[in-house]
C-alpha cells in the first residue's frame, strides 16, 4: 500500500500543510504562509537558542538611536516598536517610555524579565553603534534652538530631548 501524497505546502511557522494558494512566491521558498508572513512570525528555528533569537529580534526592532548629553549625564534613546524609549547611557535607572499627549512624560517601561540580559545586550551594542555613528547631541544645542544636523528619523526625538527635565525628577 502505497501512501498519500500531501497536496500543497508546509509553514515553518505554524506548522500546518496549506494549499499552495496560501503561499507567496517567495512564502514557498521561505515556507512561511502568506497569514504568518504577514503577522511577522519567522520560522522555527531548533538550532538557534532562545536568547539568540531574542537578541536577534530586539537588535532588528531597536532602531533610530541617539545619544543626548547634559552637563552631569547622558541619556539614550531609541524606538521600539513605534514607540520612543529613553534611558540614562549608563543603563541603570531603567527604561521609561515617552508619552506626548499626558502630563507625566515619562512612564517605566514594561519589558518582560524573560528578555531582560538580551534587552542589555542589545541596548549596549546599539549605544556604542550610535556612538560610532555620531548620532550624538548635546542638550545645549537643542534648547538654544541651534541649528542641529540631525536626521528625519531623529527628528521626532526633539520632543522628547526638550522633554528630558521631566524625566530627571524621576531617577
Amino acid at each position: 500500500m502505497m501512501a498519500k501524497k500531501k497536496r500543497g505546502h508546509y509553514c515553518k511557522a505554524c506548522g500546518r500543510n496549506r494549499p499552495n494558494e496560501k503561499f507567496t512566491g517567495k512564502g514557498h521558498r521561505q515556507h512561511l504562509c502568506k497569514d504568518c508572513k504577514r503577522q511577522g512570525r519567522k520560522p522555527y528555528n531548533p538550532s538557534a537558542s532562545d536568547y539568540d533569537r531574542e537578541v536577534t529580534d530586539l537588535s532588528k526592532s531597536i532602531k533610530n538611536c541617539m545619544i543626548v548629553f547634559m552637563e552631569e549625564t547622558g541619556f539614550f534613546l531609541f524606538q521600539y516598536k513605534n514607540d520612543r524609549y529613553i534611558t540614562t547611557d549608563d543603563f541603570d535607572s531603567g527604561i521609561f517610555i515617552y508619552q506626548a499627549n499626558t502630563v507625566e512624560k515619562f512612564r517605566l517601561a514594561d519589558f518582560s524579565q524573560k528578555n531582560h540580559d538580551a534587552l542589555q545586550e542589545v541596548l549596549h551594542k546599539k549605544h556604542y553603534e550610535t556612538m560610532e555613528n555620531g548620532h550624538v547631541v548635546d542638550y545645549e544645542e537643542v534648547a538654544e534652538n541651534e541649528t542641529l544636523d540631525i536626521s528625519k528619523k531623529r527628528q521626532q526625538y526633539l520632543e522628547v530631548i526638550l522633554s528630558i527635565d521631566h524625566y530627571l525628577f524621576k531617577i
